[in-house]
């Protein structure tokens, strides 16, 4: 890995929350507006006012095997509307980005998005199914359906946040801005009322308080740009990723308000004609699991420039921690994906370790092994691989994430008398369910989903 792979993006959200270990946070800065009516001059002198809305990301929450979506987005603002082209697949991204032309003297400006499948509007909004926001052209924020401090991300929006879960559900990214003179994403009215800054110079990538983090990035998130906070500790969100970590990943959705995982999976190479592999339903599956709890999951199969091919060798434990430094770190301890990403490596098998068959298993504090070859062989049909991989997957990174497991098999009289405990932490469902279990079903069950540790790293 080298620096290529962390980027500087932007992704949006606001609220007050906790500091590691510390106090309630409240030094967000207040970026008040004047009065919502009509303002009395032009918004931003600079420039002939237009309105962007960028889709970053969607995909379909209820995961068919072997039947990507196909679908459409549509923005409206004002009387003017964009739709892109249909796209297909599980995951889409970079879908466009729409401009619109708004007026100079009106600073609130209403936005809608719509997810299309088959010429119908899909559920994309905790209120009905299109999403429907108010952008703030003095402040550059939105408020509505989706608002600085939603719980499911400030920029992202899901058809689950009813409460309800279908097939009609879908989820979005977005970021909506404008037509910055300067090109910092400094508003016109926050630079001259609140920053005292210069609207016609670019401040983007400025630290003026030194913290760790640029003005545009605490501007976004709702901190103040003068006032130094301590961004190398601060996780408001305690998913173990720092202010600054969540800066880095910016442009892969990082939200420094709400819980992110991101994962890097590397792959054996094909030995005796198997080749090891996770199934992308079998990530998508998670994917929807995570997200009906408010936690986005990322995994790095190439999508952020990491994934390699290992060769191929029979492994030891000691093995393992010689691959992580190799393959993970590329022999570099303070490489910085250490501490944000955690390590998936999918082998064969670890019959020379266990004696036996198994799934996967955890070698590190950050780090598991998935046995692709060995689930291959025990679900060989589609729908059972997609399955095998992904409750396999989920397990091990459940046992990364503080989650312990109901180790039972169908001899033991355990087996028959927890199927209530459906989790993919029950050996009895392992192969079977791509979720944890919220402990709602009675008899033996957990609540895993209220226990998940995300900031347990290799530190």
């Amino acid at each position: 890995m080298n620096a290529k792979f962390w980027f500087v993006g932007f992704s949006s959200a606001l609220m007050l929350a906790l500091s590691v270990g510390g106090p309630l946070h409240t030094s967000v800065f207040p970026r008040v507006a004047p009065s919502v009516t009509l303002a009395d001059d032009d918004l931003d002198p600079l420039v002939d006012l237009e309105v962007s809305v960028d889709v970053q990301r969607a995909r379909k929450i209820d995961v068919v095997t072997g039947q990507p979506s196909s679908f459409s987005v549509r923005v409206t603002v004002g009387g003017e509307r964009w739709e892109s082209p249909p796209v297909g697949g599980f995951d889409v991204w970079d879908i466009g980005t729409a401009w619109f032309d708004v007026s100079d003297d009106q600073a609130l400006v209403p936005v809608t998005i719509e997810v299309l499948e088959g010429g119908e509007v899909m559920d994309i909004s905790p209120q009905g199914d299109s999403l429907a926001v108010t952008y703030d052209l003095r402040t550059g924020d939105w408020s509505g359906d989706d608002y600085l401090g939603d719980p499911s991300g400030y920029g992202h929006a899901s058809g689950t946040e009813d409460g309800e879960s279908t097939d009609r559900d879908y989820e979005i990214w977005f970021h909506i801005g404008f037509n910055d003179y300067d090109g910092d994403g400094l508003t016109y009215w926050e630079e001259v009322n609140v920053y005292q800054t210069d609207p016609g110079q670019n401040d983007a990538g400025i630290d003026y308080d030194g913290d760790g983090v640029p003005i545009e990035w605490e501007d976004h998130w709702g901190y103040d740009p003068f006032a130094a906070e301590d961004h190398h500790r601060l996780d408001p969100d305690r998913d173990g990723l720092q202010n600054t970590e969540e800066y880095m990943m910016g442009q892969w959705l990082a939200d420094p308000f709400r819980q992110d995982i991101y994962i890097e999976n590397d792959y054996m190479e094909p030995h005796n004609g198997i080749t090891p592999l996770i199934p992308q339903e079998s990530l998508q599956l998670q994917y929807s699991s995570f997200t009906k709890h408010h936690i986005m999951l990322l995994v790095d199969d190439g999508l952020m420039g990491g994934s390699d091919i290992l060769p191929y060798r029979e492994m030891s434990w000691d093995d393992y921690e010689d691959y992580y430094t190799d393959y993970f770190l590329h022999g570099d301890p303070g490489n910085p994906r250490r501490g944000v990403f955690h390590w998936a490596i999918i082998i064969h098998d670890a019959n020379r370790m266990f004696g036996r068959g198994v799934g996967g298993f955890n070698f590190m504090r950050d780090s598991f092994a998935i046995c692709s070859a060995y689930i291959q062989w025990w679900r060989p049909w589609e729908e059972g691989s997609v399955l095998g991989h992904g409750g396999s997957y989920m397990h091990e990174l459940g046992h990364q994430l503080g989650l312990d497991h109901l180790r039972c098999f169908p001899w033991q009289p355990l087996y028959w008398i927890s199927g209530s405990y459906r989790s993919c932490m029950n050996y009895r469902y392992n192969y079977k369910i791509v979720d944890y279990s919220d402990g709602t079903h009675g008899f033996m069950d957990r609540d895993e989903w209220s226990q998940l540790d995300l900031a347990r790293f290799q530190r």
